[in-house]
């Protein structure tokens, strides 16, 4: 009966009933029940985008992993480029400094401090050669480096670095505004000394030493140490003998700089 009423009415509406009347019905219905619509489109909707995947829980703390292992990796990776951005904005403020235009600085870590050696992690392949001056290279006094030593030794990748403090270490030096050309001995214990000063020189404590310049090795004046004291040689009374220490903390260092003269193959 239900479904015999249903077929009559549809005929009813489709044959008897004018086009315009039967819109106006459509219009009224969908204005009386637009909210009910609405309500169980949205439910529909929400129901289909919560459903979830069950996942295994072997799977799921893979994917913790993974995840973990990658966060891991590009942390460690941004660290090294922070590293590598300022390692290069060191070198070419030191590059920068007076003189030292000509130079190619060559950063190199120390590997194996020793008592007035230093043992560092590069070599020929990069072009480190005995003779070569080697510089402190800190944050704490980048504009401001010191000759620490002279390369004595190399291998395809390491060197070794006699410092300006070892026995055998014997440097051509200037003192404060003085330009007469003399040599700092190393005498072991952190220090050195400058011998056979004439007395008419008056050298003073806390007085800048510097390595002279020398020819494919260093082409301006770089401080070394400073005077610790001066006085007459017992021996000679004559002239004075200097106490020098180097100017930076040279067993605190971490990393130091080669000196490459630019024109080497």
């Amino acid at each position: 009966m239900l479904f015999a009423w249903g077929m009559l009415v549809g005929l009813t509406f489709l044959f008897l009933v004018p086009r315009e009347a039967a819109g106006r019905l459509q219009m009224t219905y969908a204005r009386v029940f637009h909210w009910p619509l609405a309500l169980g489109n949205g439910m529909v909707r929400v129901q289909a985008t919560t459903q979830v995947r069950n996942v295994n829980p072997r799977e799921h703390e893979a994917v913790l992993q993974a995840n973990q292992q990658l966060r891991t990796q590009s942390l460690n990776l941004q660290a090294q480029l922070q590293e590598a951005y300022g390692r290069i904005e060191k070198l070419t403020k030191l590059r920068a400094q007076p003189g030292l235009e000509q130079m190619q600085p060559i950063p190199a870590r120390v590997i194996m401090p020793m008592q007035d050696e230093l043992t560092i992690n590069q070599g020929q392949d990069r072009g480190v050669a005995v003779g070569q001056y080697v510089l402190s290279f800190t944050d704490t006094l980048l504009d401001h480096q010191c000759v620490i030593g002279v390369v004595s030794d190399v291998s395809a990748r390491g060197a070794r670095v006699r410092l300006i403090t070892d026995a055998s270490s014997h440097i051509p030096v200037t003192v404060g505004s003085f330009t007469v050309p003399w040599v700092l001995d190393g005498r072991g214990e952190g220090g050195g000394r400058i011998a056979n000063v004439p007395d008419t020189y008056t050298i003073r404590a806390r007085d800048a030493v510097y390595a002279q310049p020398r020819q494919g090795f260093l082409d301006v004046p770089v401080v070394v140490g400073e005077v610790v004291r001066s006085r007459r040689d017992p021996d000679r009374p004559i002239v004075q003998e200097i106490t020098v220490r180097p100017m930076c903390d040279i067993a605190a260092l971490g990393e130091v700089v080669v000196l490459r003269p630019v024109s080497t193959p």
